[in-house]
């Protein structure tokens, strides 16, 4: 059920996302739509789900209603026909918010026929090219004081063996655009990964290979040293006039996969340095609407560099909307020319976890002894926000993880069912052996015999009287 809007007249949202990479098997979520749908939905707007079908249980929220169309990977030019008819419908322009990284490509692109239909909460052509283009955004961060890991840019692979020796390991290849490495093909070559890690030129050179011929524009970087709780991101809002409404700082506790994957474990903290570098470094772009930068403390020199810059919301939204800074809503009543004033006073220590992927990282390091069961039980103490799970709103929470369950049972089952046959095989053969008198009775009790060992040279597997 939609909650219904404040008043006739207030404009709509519409928030727009497609299908990536392979079909998928389950409903999965995307968090950043659920987290705006949900900020917007709890102040009375009506929020419209663009997506091409049901394989997201996001859809499902209570404060959104869906609304098919096509593909913007597969047809941009009918997915553009589809939102603007649907604007024209609207009593005041909507405003188009972004669920991915190829949703701001697509707004960007077409930047110019959608603002006659909608007001855009994000930022300019111009700025996404430069902020999806790695190479262009490290650039522009060194020339305004901004410190960046070291960082290659190899254009062939000849040019990558040159430059292999000179690169300081370990290291990893990311693509220039992340959601370059989210299409079919590559997500079959290497998995869902955002980057490859490698430890010598060897390592390199052999993951560029897999990667190369599918997707030729990398970078090569070294690893920002220390834990992930050096990872700090700047979540914040650029309003129209281009200075900072709004803004807080999160800490990264934990990702999945460990090392290199999506946070699932984070925390607001105060982090006066990274909110200085965030802010000149938007600036500088020029930047429109909510934008999170990222960057990690070298534990070498306590020097804070430049991960990346998401011209979105992300996952972790609901963090910053946990501890006070509303930014989905804030963006909506800046682009209404409503705006609410600015707000950088947050809550600290508000955490928010992304429950599954928390429980398989935890699992992995807990195998690994890097984390205990009762240390990992600790991050449900104080302030917690759910990425799926909500009280006012708990439908997708339930289907996801009537998905997840779903699949964890018959991953169980098969594992069992596998187990059994491979006990009923190896008494079958046991008694088999037995029966044609190349096994003594009571070595069909011995451990190797269960096991199915068939070495003739061992004593157990002898016929009688050798």
């Amino acid at each position: 059920m939609t909650q219904k809007r404040l008043s006739s007249s207030t404009p709509a949202a519409v928030v727009l996302s497609g299908n990536l990479g392979p079909p998928k098997t389950s409903r999965s979520a995307n968090q950043i739509a659920l987290a705006i749908t949900r900020s917007l939905g709890r102040h009375g707007v009506g929020v419209y789900r663009f997506h091409p079908d049901r394989s997201l249980c996001d859809l499902d929220s209570r404060y959104c209603t869906h609304v098919p169309c096509p593909n913007l990977y597969d047809d941009p030019g009918r997915t553009l026909r589809a939102l603007i008819d649907f604007a024209k419908n609207q009593p005041a322009k909507p405003v188009l918010f972004a669920g991915s990284d190829g949703t701001v490509s697509f707004i960007s692109r077409n930047s110019n026929e959608l603002e006659k239909f909608f007001e855009i909460s994000g930022p300019s052509a111009e700025c996404v090219r430069t902020i999806q283009d790695k190479q262009q955004l490290y650039v522009r961060a060194m020339q305004v004081g901004v410190t960046i890991p070291k960082t290659l840019f190899p254009t062939s692979r000849t040019e990558l063996i040159s430059i292999a020796d000179s690169m300081n390991y370990p290291a990893i290849i990311k693509p220039l655009t992340s959601h370059h490495w989210k299409t079919k093909k590559v997500v079959e070559a290497i998995g869902s990964k955002k980057a490859l890690k490698v430890t010598s030129p060897k390592d390199l050179i052999e993951a560029y290979d897999r990667v190369g011929h599918l997707e030729p524009r990398i970078m090569v970087q070294e690893i920002v040293l220390g834990s992930d709780k050096r990872l700090l991101t700047f979540l914040g809002y650029m309003n129209r006039d281009g200075e900072v409404s709004a803004g807080c700082v999160r800490m990264k506790l934990r990702q999945s996969p460990p090392g290199f994957g999506y946070c699932c474990l984070t925390e607001t903290i105060h982090d006066g340095e990274v909110m200085k570098l965030s802010i000149r470094l938007l600036k500088a772009l020029e930047y429109r609407g909510i934008g999170c930068v990222e960057f990690k403390r070298d534990r070498r020199d306590e020097v804070l560099k430049l991960i990346e810059i998401n011209a979105r919301a992300v996952r972790t939204t609901g963090a910053a909307i946990g501890a006070g800074v509303d930014l989905p809503y804030i963006a909506y009543r800046d682009s209404i020319a409503q705006p609410l004033g600015k707000c950088f006073k947050y809550r600290a220590q508000v955490r928010w976890i992304h429950l599954r992927d928390e429980m398989l990282s935890a699992r992995e390091l807990i195998h690994q002894g890097e984390l205990t069961f009762w240390g990992w039980t600790r991050v449900f103490r104080g302030s917690l926000v759910f990425c799926e799970w909500a009280r006012d709103d708990p439908l997708p929470f339930l289907i996801a993880w009537r998905q997840f369950t779903a699949r964890c049972i018959r991953r169980i089952c098969a594992r069992v069912s596998c187990r059994i046959s491979g006990m009923i095989n190896v008494v079958q053969k046991a008694l088999c052996a037995f029966h044609v008198g190349e096994l003594r009775p009571f070595a069909m009790l011995q451990h190797d015999a269960l096991l199915g060992v068939s070495d003739k040279k061992t004593s157990l597997w002898q016929k009688p009287g050798t």
